[in-house]
């Protein structure tokens, strides 16, 4: 596609974007706890991770469209989904505020949230997001186990 047809068919881009222990998408407002970790420590493989959350802020271009989908994946550093046919997917409604300028850009937050997250081995992990199933944006972390105390001699 040139610069021409992509000026003609503006698509919605991601600003940021992070990973966190918590994600909330409120009133425009991401409301994040624990955020913007890259390293994740757990006791042993295969991990089990009762929670994390991906906060993201859009910028959605003049003109607007009505809605587009919007899908997070997460991927091994060798580009296997973890997710497989699971990969979270939202239709986003492009609601654009009265009083917004003709011509200006629109800010949007998304938060998803992943429940029971099983990572089978050390190493390199990326949640990717997809607009319209083309990638645009990769949040990086990895997860180590835990490095383990000897006991202390003498019992205590």
């Amino acid at each position: 596609m040139d610069s021409l047809e992509a000026s003609l068919d503006p698509k919605p881009s991601v600003e940021f974007a992070m990973v966190a222990d918590s994600v909330q998408a409120v009133g425009g407002k991401l409301y994040i706890l624990g955020g913007g970790w890259e390293l994740l420590y757990v006791e042993s493989f295969p991990a089990r991770h009762p929670s994390v959350g991906v906060g993201i802020r859009l910028r959605v271009p003049w003109p607007f469209a009505d809605s587009f989908k919007l899908s997070v994946d997460l991927m091994t550093e060798d580009g296997r989904s973890l997710l497989g046919s699971s990969r979270f997917s939202r239709t986003v409604q492009v609601r654009p505020p009265i009083r917004r300028l003709p011509g200006a850009e629109m800010g949007m937050t998304r938060a998803f949230t992943f429940n029971n997250l099983v990572f089978p081995r050390p190493g390199g992990y990326c949640f990717t997001i997809y607009v319209e199933d083309e990638e645009v944006f990769r949040i990086p972390f990895r997860v180590l186990e835990r490095a383990r105390r000897a006991p202390r001699a003498g019992g205590g």
